[in-house]
């Protein structure tokens, strides 16, 4: 934690990050779709555009993902996309799409080329990126008078205070609060007027943006209440992240005396998903398959292959059906009700389905 600008952040950036094209998240779940077309909603709600503006800027947007949704409501939007496996998946689809990383100097081409935005997306990007000032600087050069930059990214509140700990992981360089975020887009003459909690990931937070200064947006009051509450938590306190830690260890001896009295009983144990979140708590837990035999994915990029570290091969989900164990550790734990519902079938043989986070939850099939 940077004690001067409260910023959770990687103390080393790890290997590069990888993108690969593949089907986005709500193709996949039902609760991530639905967040998709909440989200487009609520900003055309709030920032009505009429249907022939070129107006709406989104970056990166894992190659397109909330394109399609702008689309349906007749609304155009460019994606810039700063990974070129991404972009190119994205072009092939029909999608317009800029490939460079965001920052001043693509903000200042875009503005070049076709003038400010009334609309600028950034769904999940700002904690990628390794230099968050550029970023912001980006932000302030494209965006037009009166404009609006909605920002949505993991909240390191429900991070701490319910020890999800499998949110860190390479790649992922920042760990936003508001307090942080807010002094970040202020140093570039930004201000953050609203803000949404969101649940998806386990804590989401949904910041609108615009100039500061500008008479158009006022700052509500969920801005203060956000801020507070990341200062009762202790967000702002070094001591805030060692408890955090304590706290982290205990959960993981809990998980792991729980896989290895199943074992000693001869009770099967698999998971459910291949999340990049999944390999933070297996291997920070040791969780190998003498402990989870293997996982399922509903991704047909993810099946036959294996999960780094821990070792577990990735099947389809059909493969609880075939085998029938006694428990399904869910790894996506944050779209937990998606999933009971999927394997409901599993209470056929008394199956039961484990909940690693905020706690070690064990539940029975509906």
């Amino acid at each position: 934690m940077c004690k001067r600008c409260l910023l959770v952040q990687l103390d080393d950036s790890g290997p590069p990050e990888t993108a690969l094209p593949g089907p986005p998240a709500y193709e996949l779940s039902e609760t991530m779709r639905a967040h998709a077309y909440q989200f487009v909603d609520d900003v055309l709600a709030r920032h009505p555009l009429r249907p022939d503006d070129y107006s709406v800027v989104e970056l990166a947007s894992h190659g397109a993902y909330l394109n399609p949704f702008f689309a349906e409501r007749g609304v155009r939007s460019l994606i810039v996309e700063g990974s070129p496996p991404l972009a190119e998946a994205a072009t092939r689809e029909g999608r317009p799409v800029l490939s460079r990383p965001f920052g001043r100097d693509t903000a200042q081409e875009l503005v070049a080329n076709g003038g400010r935005v009334d609309l600028l997306i950034d769904n999940y990007l700002l904690a990628h990126v390794s230099d968050p000032a550029d970023f912001a600087a980006g932000i302030r050069v494209i965006l037009r008078p009166g404009g609006v930059a909605v920002l949505e990214f993991d909240h390191l509140l429900p991070l701490v205070a319910d020890r999800r700990f499998d949110a860190f992981r390479h790649g992922h360089f920042s760990y936003l609060g508001l307090t942080s975020a807010r002094g970040l887009l202020e140093r570039h003459g930004l201000a953050v007027f609203d803000v949404e909690a969101q649940p998806v990931f386990g804590g989401a937070l949904r910041a609108f943006v615009a100039h500061i200064g500008d008479p158009a947006h006022n700052v509500t009051d969920a801005v203060a209440g956000t801020l507070a509450a990341e200062r009762d938590v202790g967000l702002s306190r070094s001591a805030t992240y060692g408890a955090f830690a304590g706290r982290v260890a205990a959960l993981r001896d809990e998980l792991v005396a729980f896989l290895t009295s199943s074992r000693a009983r001869g009770e099967s144990v698999v998971a459910y998903g291949a999340p990049s979140r999944g390999n933070t708590l297996l291997n920070y837990c040791g969780i190998t398959t003498e402990l989870v035999a293997y996982t399922v994915d509903r991704s047909p990029l993810k099946q036959g292959r294996f999960l780094p570290g821990s070792g577990l091969p990735i099947h389809d989900p059909q493969r609880i059906l075939e085998t029938r164990p006694a428990f399904v550790l869910i790894l996506t734990w944050d779209i937990r009700d998606e999933v009971i519902g999927q394997l409901k079938d599993i209470g056929a043989w008394g199956g039961r389905f484990v909940v690693p986070l905020p706690r070690l939850t064990v539940l029975p099939a509906r």
